[in-house]
């Protein structure tokens, strides 16, 4: 059996082992490489590990990466080792009383919101309890996100975005923005305190946590309810008397639904967003105006900025796959594309620990985890029901938490998931 000169190095100091070149087999796999490492470090309890060549996870033999990439067996191959992450284990589930359109978790608080299209914004502790229910919305929530410990933004099919002031007691509304004259689609905080909304009027529009700073509200259109009656109306009593503002400015240049928003990962001056109109745009909240346009052949209907380390924005399509760009390129060429999903990619999350690390949401019915150095997915979470399971929202931080068209929101628990990089 031929062997080929591999040097083993890792970034994590308690698993460190010689680096001088050692010969292995080239018949070996992951599992292969694994025992060969924990030989190495002499381990009680076998530890799983993952291999990372040039950048990619190692999916084959080493034959047949040495055959791909065109090198001999007289090549030295420095193999990156790091743990595994372990398969995702069910937590719990959040029942609804309708479809789960949106969430976001703060683990400061241990608190978790979730939108739903009965028009209610609900808080809930991580042991499965309400802990208030929030009534400002005449339509479905398509959006929410924490602003701050004390502050969270929803925003609605009846067009509007509420500002929500949390306190002691029950939440309140802070502020009512309005302008768009289509649904809204998706926010995006900023550490500025400015927000931004991208809604179905094929615009982007910001506002501010410094109410003060906003203009008056432009006359609102008439609404198009699809809440209940009762909760209609606890929502029309809400909004009564509410401070009422409008943008401080709007971003014009999409041709149909702006379908999704990601903040650059240092300047809190730069916004992604992603359109149905195949496009993926770039703009500078300090001038209002768009800088780049980068446009695949399908709609867009989610996006994630998978931070500083791989400079790569995510973007789930309606061909059922996630195209990873690099926005600092003058191409539009995907760097990688991920594929495994059946349907729509509507909703991504990254790791809030590993910068390859992403979680993806479809119609499919699944909620897949992604490592973007490896093309196929890590793993793929179910949902029970047979029928009616599209996923529409997903989000990760000290759990991963995905909500869909089976009035449910799933908590996963992802072991090891923040020492696998």
């Amino acid at each position: 059996m031929s062997s080929v000169r591999v040097r083993l190095i890792t970034r994590d100091d308690s698993l460190k082992v010689d680096d001088s070149p050692l010969y292995v087999p080239v018949d070996l796999k992951r599992y292969g490489l694994s025992e060969v490492v924990n030989q190495l470090l002499s381990t009680e309890t076998p530890i799983p590990f993952d291999f990372v060549i040039d950048g990619k996870l190692l999916r084959s033999s080493l034959d047949k990466y040495l055959t791909e990439q065109g090198l001999s067996t007289e090549s030295v191959l420095t193999v990156e080792y790091v743990r595994s992450v372990l398969p995702p284990t069910f937590v719990s589930s959040f029942a609804h009383d309708d479809w789960v359109s949106s969430v976001d978790i703060n683990d400061a608080s241990q608190k978790i919101v979730t939108g739903s299209y009965d028009g209610v914004v609900r808080l809930w502790d991580f042991s499965g309890n309400v802990t208030d229910q929030l009534a400002g919305h005449t339509g479905a929530v398509k959006s929410i996100q924490w602003v701050s410990d004390s502050h969270l933004v929803s925003a609605g099919a009846d067009r509007n975005l509420c500002l929500w002031k949390l306190g002691d007691e029950k939440a309140k509304i802070a502020c009512i923005f309005q302008g768009h004259t289509g649904p809204v689609n998706s926010t995006c905080t900023l550490a500025s305190g400015k927000i931004i909304s991208g809604s179905s009027d094929g615009t982007l529009k910001v506002w501010s946590t410094r109410v003060k700073e906003l203009p008056e509200a432009p006359e609102a259109p008439t609404s198009t309810f699809t809440s209940t009656k009762k909760r209609r109306k606890l929502a029309e009593q809400a909004l009564i008397s509410q401070r009422v503002r409008g943008s401080l400015a709007t971003l014009e240049g999409h041709t149909a639904p702006v379908t999704g928003l990601a903040a650059h990962s240092s300047d809190a001056n730069v916004v992604y967003s992603v359109s149905e109109d195949h496009t993926l745009r770039t703009w500078d909240l300090v001038t209002d105006r768009l800088i780049d346009t980068k446009a695949t052949a399908f709609s867009l209907l989610s996006v994630a900025n998978m931070g500083p380390t791989t400079s790569l924005i995510a973007c789930g399509s309606s061909a059922r796959h996630i195209s990873l760009i690099d926005p600092r390129t003058k191409t539009t060429t995907s760097q990688a594309q991920l594929i495994g999903h059946r349907n729509f990619v509507v909703d991504l999350a990254v790791s809030p620990n590993n910068p390859y690390m992403l979680a993806s949401a479809s119609h499919d019915g699944t909620t897949r985890l992604w490592d973007v150095r490896a093309n196929k997915s890590m793993y793929t979470v179910a949902r029970n029901a047979k029928e009616d399971n599209d996923v529409y929202c997903v989000a990760w931080k000290s759990v991963l938490a995905a909500g869909g068209k089976d009035k449910k929101l799933e908590i996963t628990q992802v072991p090891n998931s923040e020492l696998a990089a």
